[in-house]
């Protein structure tokens, strides 16, 4: 049973577009040898990443990816799971910088980059001020008797 993982996160501290590269290079390396295949597309600071493959190896290698320091604020965008055919099946790891790609079937794909960018940024703000506003109730709150 195949599964695919697509997620967008923030780079920690920024990398060069030879970093991006020497990345996706070795995960190409580490993925051929758990028949893993997918996309790895970088703009401004963040990622952007399908990896596609066996489920039980699909869930080892997501689970490191949480725990890299290389990203922060790592969002899930969807997992499928089950009869699934690869999108990716040639490539163990295909890098994509998009600051510097010149296709312009690329654009949709730089503009939903932005979007989801500027709206995690939105959701972060109203975190923090839910968080606040709650932590204000509860300094506040008078039990009564």
């Amino acid at each position: 049973m195949l599964k695919r993982i697509n997620y967008i996160s923030s780079f920690v501290q920024e990398m060069s577009d030879e970093e991006i590269v020497d990345l996706a290079r070795q995960a190409a390396r580490n993925n051929a040898e758990n028949d893993i295949t997918g996309v790895l597309m970088a703009k401004g600071g963040l990622f952007f990443q399908i990896i596609e493959g066996p489920e039980e190896n699909i869930d080892r290698l997501f689970s490191n990816i949480l725990k890299d320091p290389r990203h922060e604020k790592i969002i899930t965008l969807g997992i499928q799971v089950g009869d699934i055919k690869r999108l990716f099946p040639r490539w163990h790891m295909k890098e994509i910088i998009l600051d510097r790609a010149t296709s312009e079937r690329l654009q949709p794909v730089r503009a939903i980059m932005d979007a989801v960018h500027a709206q995690s940024a939105i959701i972060e703000t109203l975190t923090e001020a839910l968080a606040a506003s709650a932590w204000t109730e509860l300094l506040d709150f008078k039990p009564e008797n």
